[in-house]
């Protein structure tokens, strides 16, 4: 008894093994490939990391001291036109290095553009927090991203500190964070990639966080304009920085 019991066990670790070999997506796809998405932060054509200090154009120091930011609907087409859904909603967190990175499984194949939402798309935005509480799901409320009091996530969301008399004393303090339905971005990327069963593969975006504050005729000033908290008052802050946002994403060759 004691040894069909044990073969039972070996038997049932080997399906599940090659389930997660042969894992297939909805449309029995065999996701059979890496991919990572990386994005680097920058300003300018420069890497920045995260506390490093930047002059705006009004002559105004400013570090960054977080940044983090939602996407939905990761979706790579293929070169027939085909959409093939990465994820449906991620997190990507930056280290002090301004780099942020996550992994996933994907059907290999030559494809032409990725696209996505920035920010929480509507039905997830609008849905009951408690529906993602699984450990490491990314709308999980451990993730402190959750508008309690207006019933939904922030989508956006960078922080810092300025020095607007150069005294090198950082006495004034930015905190941007947008939300709501006006405030969510989509994007379509052309980029011809292929995606390798036999090679590593990445897909490596640069985020621009002097454009994210300072795009031309769009600008936020973070000296009299410092907070954004989700309100309809000042919503116009967060559409900015919405805007901004999707001329300071790129990719890279």
């Amino acid at each position: 008894m004691i040894k069909k019991i044990k073969l039972i066990s070996t038997l049932s670790f080997a399906a599940l093994l090659l389930a997660g070999v042969t894992a297939c997506n909805k449309n029995g796809e065999k996701l059979n490939s890496d991919l990572s998405i990386e994005f680097q932060t920058q300003v300018g054509a420069s890497n920045y990391a995260i506390n490093d200090v930047y002059r705006n154009a009004s002559d105004v120091d400013i570090k960054f001291e977080s940044f983090q930011f939602y996407l939905s609907d990761i979706t790579i087409v293929n070169s027939d036109g085909e959409g093939r859904l990465v994820s449906e909603i991620e997190l990507f967190k930056f280290d002090a290095t301004g780099h942020s990175s996550l992994d996933f499984r994907v059907p290999n194949g030559d494809y032409e553009s990725i696209q996505f939402g920035i920010g929480v798309k509507k039905e997830l935005n609008e849905a009951d927090p408690s529906t993602y509480s699984e450990a490491g799901h990314p709308l999980n409320t451990i993730e402190n991203t959750y508008w309690g009091w207006a019933g939904m996530y922030r989508f956006i969301m960078n922080e810092g500190r300025f020095d607007a008399d150069l005294d090198g004393d950082f006495e004034g303090i930015f905190a941007y964070h947008t939300g709501r339905e006006l405030s969510y971005r989509t994007m379509t990327i052309a980029h011809d990639f292929e995606i390798s069963k036999k090679e590593a593969n990445a897909l490596n975006f640069t985020i621009d966080l002097y454009q994210l504050l300072e795009k031309p005729g769009n600008e936020v000033d973070v000296t009299t304009e410092p907070f954004y908290h989700g309100s309809t008052e000042d919503e116009d802050i967060s559409i900015r920085i919405s805007d901004n946002m999707t001329g300071a994403i790129a990719i890279t060759p």
